[in-house]
């Protein structure tokens, strides 16, 4: 049986050539044509983002020239701790409310341990808490046309931080208040569920414990609150580890020696999160630990304190003596299980 063999000549290998380069020249123009369309679907989304952008700031900008502002600067204590200044600045905010104005919280135009006496750096405050209605202070001062500044003091109603504790109506007032209108930034928030996610993994079951020293011991400022020893916190926590079987205990103090004294009786449950320097603070001195050469001006410190703060208020039980700090804690959280403040009286 004889095999027919198929015969190609050069033109049909010309034809196959000819098919093959048209068909990628169509794949090719059919790219070409859809990062065309891309790069108009892009352009028509920015010119729209812009566009809304130039909107709201419009808005914005007649909004600023609209309202009265009034510009709070706490000048009689530039040394104060954070917390001083937020549940001090949180009562000033609260007055010029009822008066009809939108309270802006300034740590940039006066000299204080949080710019490091340097007024040209940016708001500090505005670096961890937003301001009423997502306004910066640069925007009011920029585009506001009835901005007054008035001085903050201590002596309109505030949280309490001697007796906060123990009235739950206060602490709701109060928690309300700065969720409303100083709201911690979303970006600081990401970091601390980050850090949590890295300290406890998904354990909910952490016992939150703060302790102050360091110019508390030393300085014993007048009408402050007298902090425990440092044995009694050991002895108490380990009753509640005992009762509760913690995962973990969450641990905050600026003073070394209170870190050294505490840490090693609970080397397999404790976490912390320390600052980016030890401040090294000199008791024979007895001077504000915010004046120490290493916090002031120091963001990352006041960061780091910040954090830790925000981290204590999310504990599920909280140890803790009465300060300004736990004053921010009990007004930043949404409620603990076990409290355990101690009350020793005021120095």
């Amino acid at each position: 049986m004889e095999i027919k063999k198929e015969k190609y000549s050069a033109g049909d290998n010309k034809k196959e050539t000819k098919n093959y380069s048209s068909c990628i020249i169509k794949i090719l123009l059919f790219f070409v044509l859809c990062k065309i369309i891309i790069n108009l679907i892009n352009k028509n989304i920015n010119n729209q983002t812009k566009n809304n952008h130039n909107r709201i700031n419009r808005e914005k900008k007649h909004y600023l020239k609209t309202k009265n502002f009034a510009i709070l600067q706490r000048l009689e204590c530039p040394q104060c701790g954070f917390f001083s200044h937020y549940i001090v600045n949180l009562g000033c905010m609260n007055k010029y409310i009822s008066l009809g104005y939108i309270p802006i919280i300034d740590l940039k135009s006066f000299p204080n341990v949080y710019n490091g006496n340097d007024t040209t750096k940016d708001n500090p405050y505005e670096l961890f808490f937003n301001q009423p209605y997502n306004f910066t202070l640069k925007e009011v001062k920029k585009y506001g046309n009835n901005v007054q500044n008035f001085e903050c003091t201590s002596m309109e109603k505030r949280p309490d931080e001697i007796n906060m504790y123990y009235q739950n109506d206060s602490i709701t007032l109060w928690h309300d208040f700065a969720k409303k209108y100083t709201p911690i930034k979303d970006e600081i928030m990401i970091e601390v569920n980050n850090i949590m996610k890295d300290l406890f993994g998904d354990s909910k079951n952490i016992l939150g414990v703060k302790l102050r020293g360091t110019d508390y011991i030393a300085a014993q400022p007048k009408g402050h609150s007298i902090p425990p020893d440092v044995s009694q916190v050991i002895l108490d926590v380990k009753s509640m580890d005992k009762k509760y079987n913690y995962d973990f205990i969450f641990f905050s103090t600026e003073d070394e020696l209170i870190k050294k004294k505490f840490v090693p009786n609970f080397k397999k449950k404790i976490k912390l999160l320390n600052p980016n320097i030890k401040i090294n603070y000199n008791y024979t001195e007895k001077d504000f630990i915010n004046l120490n050469k290493n916090i002031n001006g120091n963001i990352d410190y006041i960061k780091n304190y910040i954090l830790n703060t925000i981290i204590l208020s999310k504990c599920l039980d909280i140890v803790t003596p009465r300060c300004s700090g736990t004053a921010g804690i009990f007004i930043l959280t949404n409620g603990f299980r076990h409290t355990k403040i101690y009350n020793l009286g005021e120095y």
